[in-house]
């Protein structure tokens, strides 16, 4: 549910209306610090049906926006309420996202399903998968994936989340994927920008694909980047051994970021968490980070001394160098649009690593 909340509020002209209780809607609205609507279901209504409170709500919400979504949280989702007919004749989408169908990601695809995208294959523009609002890193790819196709000369177009719902009845027919979990859109994925070699194989698959994008500009940032990289990791490495490594998050930006470490820094990379992978076992580097049982039981088998993950990681591991790395990160200010994809990702990334590690041993 949330996932799903989180992706159509992040478009314009549409308002977003939460079916379940005031805590239903309390956890994404704390979240997203934005204009929620709920139907505030009571058990009575659970049992006897909420069709007249469900209306007045999404009447209420159709005031301020033209458009309005209504998800669908576990209880009316298990009483199966006839939301179609209850709300037939207004411009409402429905979604069907209570949280037992999984997690954010399942709920953020639902969510871009619902609003149904339309491919223009002649729309000349280039499309932004894999955003979500839930995301720490969202803004910054958003920016950094619109920066790289504007230098390769292509126009950046739809996003999946974000800009104005219309632009969906025109949606770009291939894509660039900022983070792979959150990969939704209809057309051709062109690849992810989760570090330098993948931004080099996507913008080549672009050109190969539309002879007016010139991916030599990219091409030569990442160059650049990676002897920006190189040259701060050897300066580091000179006075210091080489990190012993922790990863958790989503499995693609963990892969990535373990290809950097292990590249730039010659890291040992010892545990690599996967919140929607499979459980490993305590001879695997592999397991799942969506158990903190597991997770805690990894860190101390492991013994890390740089941890890579969210404040949950932060925590079960405070004598580790921390960077954050996914949700939720809490107790640090996140003012800037940093991203963790395309080029300046990889730099960011880096960047962070060493100024952790080098605090650390300061401390």
């Amino acid at each position: 549910m949330v996932g799903a909340v989180a992706c159509l509020s992040a478009y314009t002209g549409i308002g977003v209306v939460v079916h379940g209780s005031s805590g239903c809607w309390f956890y994404p609205s704390s979240l997203l610090k934005t204009d929620l609507g709920c139907t505030d279901l009571s058990a009575e209504e659970a049992v006897m049906g909420s069709g007249e409170r469900v209306r007045a709500v999404v009447e209420s919400a159709l005031a301020r926006h033209p458009r309005v979504a209504v998800v669908n949280t576990c209880v009316p989702g298990i009483v199966g309420e006839d939301l179609a007919g209850l709300l037939d004749g207004l411009p409402v989408t429905l979604v069907d996202a209570p949280g037992f169908l999984g997690d954010a990601s399942v709920g953020h695809t639902a969510a871009v399903a619902a609003l149904r995208p339309v491919v223009d294959p002649d729309a000349g523009t280039v499309g932004i998968d894999g955003l979500s609002p839930l995301d720490p890193f969202f803004r910054g790819d958003l920016h950094e994936c619109e920066r790289l196709l504007r230098l390769a000369g292509a126009v950046p177009g739809t996003r999946y989340a974000g800009g104005p719902v219309e632009s969906l009845g025109r949606a770009s027919p291939v894509s660039v994927v900022a983070n792979p979990v959150y990969a939704a859109g209809p057309g051709e994925r062109a690849g992810d920008l989760l570090g330098l070699e993948a931004v080099r194989a996507t913008f080549a698959r672009l050109a190969d694909r539309d002879p007016r994008i010139d991916p030599g500009p990219v091409e030569e940032e990442c160059r650049e980047a990676d002897m920006r990289c190189r040259r701060a990791c050897e300066r580091y490495l000179a006075r210091h051994d080489p990190p012993r490594a922790a990863i958790l998050g989503d499995g693609d930006r963990v892969r990535a970021a373990a290809r950097t470490l292990v590249r730039y820094l010659d890291a040992d990379v010892v545990l690599l968490g996967d919140r929607a992978g499979t459980p490993g076992s305590p001879g695997e580097r592999w397991w799942r980070a969506g158990d903190l049982g597991l997770v805690q039981e990894a860190l101390q088998a492991t013994s890390p001394d740089l941890v890579l993950g969210s404040s949950f990681e932060e925590r079960l591991s405070p004598g580790a160098a921390f960077v954050p790395f996914a949700p939720p990160v809490r107790g640090r200010p996140r003012l800037a649009s940093v991203p963790l994809a395309g080029v300046e990702g990889t730099l960011a990334l880096v960047e962070a690593v060493l100024l952790a590690c080098t605090g650390r041993r300061k401390a």
